[in-house]
């Protein structure tokens, strides 16, 4: 007999804040310094396409932060952001007040020249960048389970 598989989707779209960031620093100096400033842990991933990609999650609150570079070694990211060395998107709920907040820290790092508010809609490639971003993550966590399950004796 034939069996029936469900597949469940998602019933809302996912929620997420974008924000920009410009500054000369190298990404894991960008990193240690978010981390000092926003009391967060932010990790090294695999690179996402040539473009470097750091991790947080803040259960506390339901959010998940992803850092990234919008500068490969020949192109960017995000080529409507020009001046955007990194972006930094957060899934969850986040109010306004509390993106407010987030942006005003990041801009009291001195090496920080700006932080600001992305508007998602202007960008033409963010359902691929947030398509491309989950198959990444699968793609890493099924290599773990992977390289990690125990072996049967």
């Amino acid at each position: 007999m034939a069996r029936k598989f469900q597949i469940e989707t998602r019933s809302e779209p996912v929620r997420f804040t974008l924000a920009g960031i410009s500054c000369h620093l190298r990404d894991y100096h960008l990193t240690f310094l978010l981390n000092e400033k926003l009391e967060l842990d932010f990790t090294k991933e695999e690179d996402l396409q040539g473009y470097p990609l750091y991790f947080c999650r803040d259960e506390n609150c339901f959010n998940t932060y992803y850092l990234l570079g919008n500068r490969g070694e020949n192109s960017l990211l995000i080529p409507e952001m020009k001046q955007t060395d990194y972006l930094l998107l957060v899934e969850g709920p986040f109010t306004k007040v509390r993106e407010e907040k987030l942006l005003k820290k990041i801009r009291q790092i001195s090496k920080v020249l700006m932080a600001y508010d992305i508007n998602p809609e202007i960008l033409k490639n963010i359902d691929t960048l947030l398509n491309d971003l989950e198959m990444h993550f699968l793609n890493i966590h099924k290599e773990l389970k992977t390289k990690y399950s125990p072996t049967k004796h």
